[in-house]
């Protein structure tokens, strides 16, 4: 047993350091046009040979030495958030492409920094590997960031190339707050603040009707509902399982207590 989970951590580190230092090599056509071009060409091979530091002073000295370059100056603000990014430094990356996109609200790559700021926020959450407690049941700052640029992105452009991919770390980000929100809520009822418990999972089942807890929720939210002595909403919620979530594993849970309980309305 420990010899597989090495193995799958191994594996994913090696993901994770393929994924972080290599970077997509550009293949540019013809002479540069201008100095400025010819430097930020330059700048973008020590980038991508792995040289992100030295790159990204290249970078700024590029917006110093031709600010009047309107073009490479702009793209030198694009490539030092990617720059960060490929080194691992995702808070860095993300305030970077942030930056880009209240700056250059219409430029062409508009899409692409959008995508990447909220890939950074994705990096940025607690990992699934080795590490107690659940990964939803820790701070989930970097979560909501993820949802929020995601949801943003996707609104925004949902035909971009890297909606695809996109839509799976999203459905990914989803999840995680779920359950963050069921595990407050099965917090709360163990130690007997049902009101609390209540609140959680209303707020989740309205929030994530289609995630794989759901039906988790709406259970736990009947027993609630019991304790706070309110059969009619507990009833409400057990018709609502049945009615929305017939192959559920608690639907004849759900059945056995309506059965038994004829003179609940």
């Amino acid at each position: 047993m420990k010899k597989h989970l090495l193995y799958i951590f191994l594996t994913a580190l090696i993901a994770l350091m393929t994924a972080c230092g290599t970077a997509q090599k550009t293949v540019f056509t013809g002479e540069p046009k201008s100095e400025a071009e010819a430097a930020y060409r330059k700048a973008v091979k020590k980038m991508e040979g792995g040289s992100y530091d030295d790159a990204v002073k290249s970078f700024h000295a590029i917006k110093l030495k031709y600010p009047y370059a309107t073009r490479w100056a702009t793209l030198c603000d694009l490539r030092i958030a990617d720059a960060f990014r490929y080194n691992g430094e995702y808070a860095q990356a993300a305030t970077s492409y942030q930056a880009f996109i209240r700056t250059y609200p219409a430029h062409a790559d508009i899409a692409y920094a959008m995508y990447q700021a909220a890939n950074c926020y994705y990096e940025m959450m607690p990992s699934d590997f080795f590490i107690l407690p659940d990964p939803w049941q820790r701070d989930r700052a970097t979560t909501q960031q993820a949802l929020s640029a995601f949801e943003s992105y996707l609104r925004r452009f949902p035909n971009d190339e890297n909606v695809p991919k996109a839509r799976e770390q999203y459905a990914e980000v989803r999840r995680r707050l779920s359950n963050h929100e069921l595990y407050v809520a099965e917090y709360n009822f163990k130690h007997e603040a049902y009101q609390g418990s209540v609140n959680r999972l209303v707020d989740l089942i309205a929030t994530y009707p289609n995630e794989e807890i759901t039906p988790k929720a709406h259970i736990l939210l009947a027993h609630s509902y019991l304790k706070l002595n309110d059969p009619v909403s507990a009833k409400k919620t057990l018709n609502q399982l049945i009615e929305k979530y017939p192959d559920s594993e608690y639907i004849d849970e759900a059945r056995r207590w309506i059965a038994a309980n004829p003179e609940v309305p």
